[in-house]
C-alpha cells in the first residue's frame, strides 16, 4: 500500500467492534476497536508500508484470539485441540502458537486441569478403565505425564466400580444371572476395554456369586 495519513475511520455498521480505515482518501484495512485504540489508528495518524504490516498482524493475532476465547467457552480444551483448531481456521503455526501460550497464561487453557477434570467426569458418566483413559486424554494431545498424574489417582476401587457400571449396563438385557456364554462375553468386554486382569477376575468372581445364588 502506499503510504499517508489516515484520512477516515468509519465504524462497521454489521459489526459495531470493527473499523474501516481510509488512508490518503482510500480504503486501506480492516480492525478490531482494540486494535485501533492500541494504534491510535485516528485521523490523521501517519500510515507507512512498516507501521501497516504490524498493524496487520497484531489484526490477525487478535483475530485468533477471540475466536479461541469462542472456542474455549464452549468446552474445557487441550492446548493441543487449540492449536489444532486455529490451524484449521487458517491462521499460521506461529500465530497459534502465540495466542496457545497466551491462552495459558491466563489460565484458558490448562492440560493439568483438564486431564483430572476428564478423569473425574468420564469415571462418572462414562465408566472406563485407567488404560482406556490414558488412550482418551492421549487421543486428546495430552503429554503422557499429565495424563499419567491424573489416572494415577484413580483407584482401585473406582476403576473396579467403573468395571461393574459397565456390566450392569450390558447385563440389564440378561434376565436373571447371566450364563456362562453370557458371563464370559461380559468379562471379554472388559479385557476389550482395559480392565487389569485382577479387576476382571473379580468381577467374574462376583458374577459366579450372583448365579450361584439364585441356585
Amino acid at each position: 500500500m502506499k503510504g499517508g495519513p489516515i484520512t477516515a475511520v468509519h465504524r462497521d455498521h454489521k459489526q459495531k467492534q470493527r473499523y474501516h480505515i481510509d488512508v490518503d482518501g482510500e480504503y486501506a484495512f480492516t480492525v478490531h476497536e482494540d486494535i485501533l485504540v492500541k494504534y491510535s489508528l485516528l485521523k490523521g495518524t501517519q500510515v507507512d508500508e512498516a507501521f501497516y504490516r504490524e498493524v496487520l498482524a497484531a489484526e490477525e493475532k487478535h483475530k485468533a484470539y477471540l475466536g479461541a476465547l469462542k472456542y474455549l467457552g464452549i468446552r474445557p480444551r487441550t492446548r493441543h485441540q487449540l492449536h489444532a483448531y486455529l490451524l484449521e481456521k487458517g491462521f499460521d503455526a506461529q500465530v497459534a502458537d502465540e495466542v496457545c501460550q497466551r491462552c495459558e497464561e491466563q489460565g484458558y487453557i490448562d492440560d493439568e486441569a483438564f486431564a483430572k477434570q476428564w478423569v473425574e467426569e468420564r469415571l462418572r458418566l462414562k465408566p472406563r478403565s485407567s488404560y482406556m483413559l490414558r488412550m482418551e486424554l492421549a487421543q486428546r494431545g495430552v503429554d503422557k505425564a499429565i495424563a499419567e498424574d491424573a489416572v494415577q489417582g484413580v483407584s482401585r476401587e473406582a476403576e473396579l466400580e467403573a468395571a461393574r457400571a459397565l456390566v450392569e449396563k450390558k447385563a440389564r438385557r440378561i434376565e436373571g444371572a447371566p450364563t456362562p456364554d453370557e458371563e464370559r462375553k461380559l468379562l471379554a468386554m472388559l479385557m476389550r476395554k482395559g480392565f487389569s486382569h485382577s479387576i476382571v477376575q473379580q468381577i467374574r468372581g462376583e458374577l459366579r456369586q450372583r448365579r450361584d445364588g439364585e441356585h
